[in-house]
Order: C-alpha cells, then structure tokens, then sequence
C-alpha cells in the first residue's frame, strides 16, 4: 500500500484573545488534545496546556496534540530532540500533531496583523486518525472565523469574493478592521478586511 502525503493549511488571523478562545472550543470538542509551546526547552518536562491562557497565547507558537492518537509520553520519545549540552526542541508535524502558528504583528506594517497558520502533515492512508482529527481540528476553526477580502488600502475598495484559504477569527477582525491603517495582511502588497464586523 502506498502513502499519500497531504499537507492541509490554513493561513489565520487571530489575536491572542482568539487564540484562548479557540482552545477552549477545541477542547470543549476534542477532549484529547493538549497544547504543546513550540520554542527550546531546557529540558523533557515540556510546556503542556489543556488550554492557553492570555500570557501563554501572545505569539509563541504552539503543536495541538490529539493523545488519542500520539500521547505526551510517546510525543518525547518521537519527536524531541536533545541538542547535548543545550536544549531539547519538539517536532511541529506528524502522527497526531497539528501546527499552530500565531498572527503576529508585521514588521512592514506595523499597525497590521500577519496571519499564523494552521498545518499537519500525515499519510492518509497509513494515519486515517490524524486526518480525521485534522478535519475536525479545521471543521473547529472554521466554525468560529469569518471570512476575510482583499482591500485596496489606497482606493478602500474591497473584493467581492472572498480569500479560499485566509479567515480570521472575532477579535482579530474587530480590531484589524481597516479603520486607522489596522489592516490584516500576508504581506507588503496583499491587505485584508472582513465583512459585517
């Protein structure tokens, strides 16, 4: 039986406030999964969360655990590794795991919200139960964002249709609305606002 790699993504808008609250939903929904900080860590008693709070959420990013499919214990022995003398670093991608990469303010911008990501990458033939979980996981995230449209910042003008692959979530649209150079972006060029917030 050969694999097949899928490489799902979702390019997201979400303030820190969005980002607590889309872990209570997950969770809420996803009883399994467990919130790993995604940077070095001094040594294999990882950064563990069932849920983020205000301080935890501000632009680290994070792996979603599903221990259903890859527990804690199996997730050290798998996927960390130990750099000897220095530091221990954690796998973003795999059996199980789904990559949460925060918004974070653009350098280019800066009154403007870069989008983060959402991205898993499994074999779906041979890991049936992380693309499942990865459905449900985007399922999720969808559910609570709104859709997001190219703005012309010089012109106002918005887009009719909306972006297929950007959404952002409540808090994010609110502030990051257009309104005194607070846009959402992806990059110098491409500038976003959402509708009826």
């Amino acid at each position: 039986m050969t694999g097949k790699i899928k490489l799902p993504a979702l390019e997201i808008f979400m303030t820190a406030v969005d980002a607590v609250e889309f872990s209570k939903v997950l969770k809420d929904q996803i009883q399994s999964v467990k919130f790993i900080t995604q940077h070095i860590w001094p040594d294999l008693n990882i950064p563990t969360f069932d849920v983020l709070d205000m301080d935890i959420a501000k632009n680290i990013d994070f792996s979603i655990i599903n221990t259903d499919i890859l527990s804690i214990e199996d997730y050290k022995k798998k996927y960390v590794t130990h750099y000897p003398g220095h530091c221990y670093n954690g796998a973003v991608a795999g059996d199980g795991i789904v990559y949460f990469e925060c918004s974070s303010i653009a350098d280019y911008a800066p009154g403007s919200l870069r989008n983060g990501r959402l991205t898993a990458t499994y074999d779906l033939l041979k890991q049936p139960k992380t693309d499942k979980f990865v459905k449900a996981v985007w399922k999720i995230f969808k559910k609570g964002a709104k859709k997001v449209y190219l703005i012309n910042r010089e012109t106002g003008q918005i887009e009719d249709k909306p972006e297929t692959r950007f959404f952002a979530w409540p808090d994010a649209a609110k502030k990051f609305n257009g309104e005194d150079g607070h846009y959402l972006t992806n990059h110098a060029f491409a500038y976003f606002v959402a509708k009826d917030v």
